[in-house]
């Protein structure tokens, strides 16, 4: 039997990371312990998005939907708030926030997985030897990194990459861009203008050596107006703005295809079929998306799952079109039971 959620608090490089944690019984044989990843942007332990307290703030709650699913089969977890999120906030980089982005990704994001791991493989009741790591979207990316060969730490016996980030960061970033700018009711050649714009900001992001110091690439057009101007602002925000710092150069220099690849563990992969920002297949062109990714891992070690009807939320539209749903209206439908059905598949092998 596990316990309700307790809430904890334990230390990633001198911040402290606030969790809830589900326990067994003590007295019950000792069971698997599952770590929850959450995706990339201030999303906190339980999913929840936009500003608290305020008409922005989106309780999604997936993780802790999940927790719940671990639990009615037996299986503690924890799953915490990330630094930026919920009750961590920026932690002691409240004194100068600066800082944080000055940081590697490494540092600011994986430490604390690799601490929650830790803390969890402590606890009185978990198998050490049966710890799992759930992570979605870019909590996907951090799974394999805590999996790695030269990864510190416990070791995780299996992970379940849930909607998993697939392709290096920036490389996204120029590609929903040009897809938006694309879209826009601008000339063709301030549509290529634009977007070779950013896309030579995201080489000078990956290339400069002092991300601290202004771009030397002169906007894309001169005598910007109208919605021309509203994109060049936008890139502007985006790309010379947001994404040029030293966190942001650190996450892209990790290649997910090339994790994949190391891995030497059972691996679950699941891909919505109405999952537009982690598509199985983006643009219907093979060689890209999830399905690459689950590709790339090791044969004999990965089971690819393509889950009718989901949605990257884990939600099940039906046959709604997927960019007619935005995030308010998909959190009115029910989580997906055929995810449920493949996680509780998987996680049998650990089930004594």
């Amino acid at each position: 039997m596990i316990r309700p959620d307790q809430e904890v608090v334990f230390d990633s490089s001198g911040v402290s990371i606030h969790a809830s944690l589900r326990l067994p019984d003590t007295d019950t044989a000792a069971v698997p312990g599952v770590l929850i990843v959450a995706g990339s942007g201030p999303v906190d332990r339980n999913g929840s998005v936009g500003v608290p307290g305020t008409p922005t703030e989106i309780h999604m709650d997936l993780y802790r939907w999940i927790s719940d699913l671990l639990a009615a089969r037996g299986i503690a977890s924890i799953r915490y708030d990330k630094i930026t999120s919920g009750a961590t906030g920026i932690g002691s980089y409240s004194e100068d926030p600066a800082k944080l982005v000055a940081q590697s990704f490494d540092k600011i994001f994986v430490d604390p997985a690799r601490a929650a791991l830790a803390y969890l493989a402590e606890q009185p009741g978990v198998d050490p030897q049966k710890l799992l790591v759930l992570g979605h979207s870019e909590g996907g990316l951090i799974a394999m990194l805590l999996a790695s060969a030269d990864a510190s730490g416990p070791a995780p016996a299996g992970l379940i990459l849930a909607e998993p980030s697939y392709a290096r960061l920036l490389d996204v970033v120029s590609r929903q861009l040009a897809e938006q700018i694309a879209l826009a009711s601008i000339s063709s050649a301030d549509k290529a203008a634009l977007t070779a714009w950013a896309d030579a900001g995201i080489d000078e992001i990956r290339s400069s050596p002092d991300l601290s110091e202004p771009s030397t690439l002169a906007p894309a057009l001169a005598e910007a107006e109208g919605e021309a101007l509203q994109w060049q602002q936008t890139v502007q925000s985006i790309v010379f703005g947001r994404m040029r710092n030293e966190l942001i150069k650190s996450e892209d220099a990790l290649i997910p295809i090339n994790l994949a690849a190391e891995l030497n563990l059972a691996v679950l992969i699941t891909a919505g079929t109405k999952d537009f920002n982690t598509p199985a297949l983006p643009g219907g062109l093979p060689g890209s998306g999830v399905s690459a990714l689950a590709d790339a891992i090791p044969q004999g070690l990965g089971t690819y799952v393509e889950i009718p009807n989901m949605t990257h939320i884990l939600r099940d539209i039906g046959e709604a079109d997927p960019m007619q749903v935005p995030l308010p209206q998909q959190i009115e439908h029910p989580y997906s039971s055929e995810f449920e059905e493949t996680l509780g598949s998987f996680l049998a092998r650990w089930i004594s």
